[in-house]
């Protein structure tokens, strides 16, 4: 868990230095949101797509292998992102580092799930949860001091040193008990391209929709277009053996319920991260970027503690009651969150709401993937894992382009950040229901 945990941070931490550095780098090459914003959703959608083929990698040639290769990508993105000339290139090395996210993070997933067994899986996602609530509470941070001191570019190169001192260290210290499929059948290659093509084309349905109009021609053509390619995904895993999602698993009530959660409530979390830095910065409140990142920084340090609890006692006690919490906890942080933007706005005041929203955080993020995960049997977990984590990516994906549409379409960064609470308080009622109708999970048990 120590070693696995190496990568994870590394990567967590690149994720919410990413939200800060977001200003810095429009400013940088004079570019739009909606144009920057593609670091955000390319690299979600990216991420999300490469899952399933990431498991199929990780199965078939070793996780221990995935995971290398996965950290080795990942810095090679890092090291183009310090360097690049245009955005177009920038988005690029987004791009090249999801696809090692998506190979590392599949396969530490499923190291750690082996060696801790059916009967602590929840356990051990909460641990996961909890150090990558620790890495989100330090990005922010690291990446405030650095843009601040020496640019947004260091942000991304410290990545380089820092992962090729953990490919070594991974290599010769981590010890798995690898089994190799060398049979197994490739994921379908057409379902993984329809996959990102109608992700992408709604996402830039969502984005452009201030500037396009909402109910233009292009606007309504690249959202249909969007859901027609979705839906396309879909009609081809029915068919084939090799889809990138395995539909069977959608006939457990659990395993829809938890999918659902993910993206919903996980999900949802890019987009309100991005929310309070447009409010925190300059054009908001008028934070620097290390007071941006230091702010930002409680959410997760309330956040990951409880994530680990919040997996010891799903364990105990079954999902619905700790992720119920969770959702309540969410609407409650958006219901405060408005009446802090009616009133004085001060640290304080931030802090009461940072605490309430991580306290839905930690107790709604991890075991909601948690909960998808039960139900999965052993061989199935690299599947179920990948496809639980799409349903996360997806709903990351369109929580940014959704509030970077309303940060487009309002005056100040508060009436956005309103619009954003808003949905916040959509999220913590629609969650509330789908985790009421869980039921009682303590004696799942996935087969062996």
């Amino acid at each position: 868990m120590s070693l696995v945990a190496l990568p994870i941070f590394l990567a967590t931490v690149n994720f919410s230095v990413m939200f800060v550095a977001f200003d810095s780098i429009a400013d940088h090459f004079n570019a739009s949101d909606a144009a920057v914003s593609w670091t955000l959703t390319g690299y979600t959608i990216t991420a999300g797509s490469l899952t399933i083929p990431a498991g199929w990698f990780a199965d078939r040639y070793g996780r221990k292998r995935a995971l290398l290769l996965g950290i080795s990508v990942f810095v090679a993105g890092s090291a183009l992102i310090a360097i690049a000339p245009t955005l177009a290139v920038l988005v690029v090395g987004r791009l090249i580092q999801a696809a090692g996210l998506s190979l590392q993070s599949i396969s530490a997933l499923a190291v750690v799930m082996d060696v801790f067994g059916p009967q602590r899986r929840s356990t051990a996602v909460g641990g996961i949860g909890g150090i990558g609530g620790v890495a989100a509470a330090m990005g922010p941070l690291i990446g405030g001091l650095l843009l601040d001191s020496v640019g947004w570019r260091w942000t991304f190169f410290v990545n380089v040193p820092v992962g090729i001192a953990l490919v070594l260290l991974l290599f010769f210290g981590l010890e798995v008990n690898e089994t190799t499929n060398p049979d197994s059948e490739p994921p379908d290659s057409i379902g993984i391209v329809t996959l990102i093509a109608g992700a992408t084309l709604f996402a830039l349905a969502v984005v452009q929709s201030n500037s396009w109009g909402f109910t233009s021609a292009r606007t309504l053509g690249a959202a249909f277009a969007g859901i027609a390619a979705l839906a396309a995904v879909v009609r081809r895993c029915r068919d084939r053996t090799n889809g990138i999602l395995f539909l069977p698993l959608f006939g457990d009530r659990i395993f829809r319920l938890g999918s659902f959660l993910n993206l919903l409530v996980a999900g949802s979390f890019g987009g309100l991260y991005l929310a309070w830095v447009n409010l925190l910065d300059e054009d908001g409140w008028g934070y620097s970027k290390r007071d941006v990142g230091l702010a930002l920084s409680l959410i997760p340090l309330v956040a990951g503690p409880l994530s680990i609890a919040a997996g010891r006692w799903a364990d105990r006690f079954g999902h619905r009651r700790i992720i119920l919490t969770g959702t309540v906890m969410l609407g409650l942080s958006g219901v405060l969150g408005l009446a802090i933007l009616d009133g004085t706005a001060n640290a304080w005041s931030w802090a009461i709401f940072a605490v309430v929203y991580g306290i839905g955080v930690g107790f709604g993020h991890s075991a909601s993937h948690a909960a998808a995960m039960v139900n999965v049997p052993s061989a199935r977990l690299g599947v179920g894992g990948a496809m639980s984590r799409i349903a996360m990516d997806v709903g990351s994906t369109f929580s940014v382009a959704l509030v970077v549409a309303l940060a487009l379409a309002a005056t100040t960064a508060e009436a956005a950040t309103e619009r954003a609470l808003q949905m916040l308080i959509v999220v913590g009622v629609i969650g509330s229901i789908a985790a009421a109708a869980l039921g009682d999970t303590r004696g799942n048990r996935p087969d062996q």
